[in-house]
């Protein structure tokens, strides 16, 4: 099972955009009786129309307790210094998987493999977890469309990129990250972990 810091990085990871982690993201800090306030911003993401709450005390235990809920495009948690973990496991294992917007579309790109330089052409995703998404359709290869690092370096053509390689297909669910290109950062597909037959 993926490390818990590892799961809330590939949160945060899936949802920049470029935009999207300017105004929003997540913030983490202690409370004095004592224990944990969590605040995941859910806007412009799947679980933006979330509608989300649950308590927890253990009555032998004072410490032992957590309180989460969705309140005005954000999922508050408030937890027990002991139940961060837990509060996290919720959040990816439950709430992740069973409230997610299942027409939610990521805009992700896909790498062209042929050329010198590093070209990505978009494609549309939908969230399988918080680190991965399932490629659900390929746009055209179009050149008003890729994506580049530095666009000093495009010195190819139209016809040049259709004779490039795509290496995933409708289907595939792939991994996820961020790539920093000429107009701002950009999610993009690396590996694939498996692909589902259509």
């Amino acid at each position: 099972m993926k490390d818990i810091i590892e799961r809330i990085q590939n949160w945060y990871k899936l949802n920049c955009n470029g935009d999207w982690e300017h105004s929003y993201g997540y913030s983490i800090s202690t409370l004095d009786n004592p224990g944990w306030s969590i605040a995941i911003d859910l806007a412009e993401t799947p679980l933006e129309a979330l509608s989300y709450k649950r308590d927890y005390q253990n009555v032998e235990k004072e410490h032992d307790w957590f309180s989460i809920e969705a309140l005005d495009n954000s999922l508050k948690i408030y937890c027990g210094p002991d139940n961060l973990r837990q509060a996290f496991e919720i959040f990816f294992n439950e709430i992740i998987p069973g409230y997610a917007d299942k027409d939610f579309h990521y805009e992700l790109f896909l790498p062209l493999i042929g050329e010198e330089v590093e070209i990505w052409t978009p494609a549309k995703a939908r969230l399988v977890d918080e680190g991965s998404v399932e490629i659900i359709e390929i746009q055209a290869i179009d050149f008003g469309k890729i994506k580049v690092r530095d666009i000093n370096t495009i010195d190819f053509c139209q016809y040049s990129l259709e004779k490039l390689q795509l290496p995933f297909k409708v289907g595939d669910v792939v991994t996820v990250d961020i790539e920093e290109v000429y107009d701002g950062v950009v999610l993009v597909a690396r590996d694939v972990l498996m692909t589902f037959c259509k």
